[in-house]
């Protein structure tokens, strides 16, 4: 009992962030699968790298719905934007720490 108490202490230690969290945008549009499965991954990622994501339904702004609509779902950092359909997890991290 002490040892898995113990064991699951330092994977708290392990997954607890020192640092601020990244605020990412996921461009995403209702009943998107692909955009569902980019949300599950930016959460995935976020063990490892803190995020805070905000999701945007690209529908509810015309302009946007303008530039995004054939490349959803797309996160955004500041200026930088990724195509995030269909990435590894690995692929997302390595983008968010460049």
């Amino acid at each position: 009992m002490r040892g898995d108490l113990r064991r699951a202490l330092a994977l708290v230690r392990r997954r607890t962030h020192r640092e601020p969290p990244r605020k990412v945008r996921l461009l995403e549009k209702p009943d998107c699968g692909l955009c569902a499965e980019a949300y599950r991954a930016l959460h995935r990622v976020a063990l490892d790298v803190p995020l805070e994501v905000d999701r945007v339904d690209i529908t509810k702004d015309s302009a946007l719905f303008d530039r995004y609509a054939l490349r959803i779902p797309v996160v955004t950092m500041g200026e930088r934007e990724l195509d995030a359909a269909g990435l590894e997890d690995r692929a997302i991290r390595s983008w968010l720490r460049a």
